[in-house]
């Protein structure tokens, strides 16, 4: 795996967001008549874990080229996301550490690794991203983008708004749990940045998507889906990560 490809994976887990403001006040006992009104619901119901354990699959496919891989990936939160990629024999190909300013990634056939802070992927996506906001995304509690939005209510909510940098802002909110299933960001009709988070299960006390995807029409255009089989929320987990000595460091 190149580069390129260590940044689509990061990419997938990414959302261009900056929060709105914690710890909002909900009415939990009437259904969100307002943008306001269901954003302070989506943030009352939005509980994480401590450590979260998810294996499954990761599919992405760049320009017509699909790529296959499974995956487990353990969370400390506010701390750790370790994740170890392998081929679909099981032979282990990577492993990456990030931690709020680091990143760490080992490309074990090739014994080499790189060692970033987490600003490189600032400089790699061309937009701010940091560690906090690619937890969000394997919790299934993603951030929303600042902005005056319009409310609309059919067989799920729905803000939408426009900004002068982004475009058209829509999230769309399912009923029952006030989850965020669906969010797109239109620049131009040709140049977007889609996410869906969908099949949340419980575990343990906490509503988990076991599918995500994500859609980039850009200058490089990808779509990635990951599907996790098992799901293990608040369970201490071993997040082992030694780079050999004979590794040779990529700059």
């Amino acid at each position: 795996m190149n580069k390129q490809t260590l940044i689509l994976i990061l990419s997938f887990f990414f959302i261009a967001a900056c929060s709105v403001k914690k710890n909002t006040t909900a009415n939990i006992t009437t259904p969100p008549k307002s943008a306001k009104a269901l954003i302070s619901r989506i943030e009352a119901n939005n509980k994480s874990p401590e450590w979260l354990s998810l294996k499954g699959k990761i599919s992405l496919d760049k320009d017509g080229q699909e790529i296959n891989f499974s995956t487990n990936i353990r969370i400390r939160k506010d701390s750790i996301i370790w994740m170890s990629i392998r081929a679909p024999f099981g032979i282990e190909l990577f492993r990456a550490l990030l931690t709020p300013d680091s990143i760490f990634f080992m490309n074990i056939p090739k014994s080499s690794f790189i060692k970033q802070p987490i600003s490189y992927l600032h400089e790699q996506l061309k937009t701010e991203i940091n560690f906090f906001q690619i937890q969000q995304m394997f919790f299934g509690t993603p951030s929303i983008l600042k902005a005056k939005y319009s409310f609309s209510e059919e067989e799920k909510y729905a803000i939408f708004a426009k900004d002068k940098k982004i475009g058209e802002i829509t999230y769309f909110v399912e009923k029952e749990n006030f989850r965020i299933i669906k969010g797109e960001y239109f620049k131009t009709k040709n140049e977007y940045f889609k996410f869906s988070l969908s099949d949340y299960t419980t575990n343990n006390g906490f509503l988990i998507p076991k599918s995500l995807m994500l859609d980039v029409r850009v200058s490089d255009n990808f779509l990635a889906e990951l599907n996790y089989s098992k799901i293990t929320a608040n369970k201490v987990l071993k997040m082992v990560f030694s780079i050999p000595k004979n590794y040779v460091e990529i700059n």
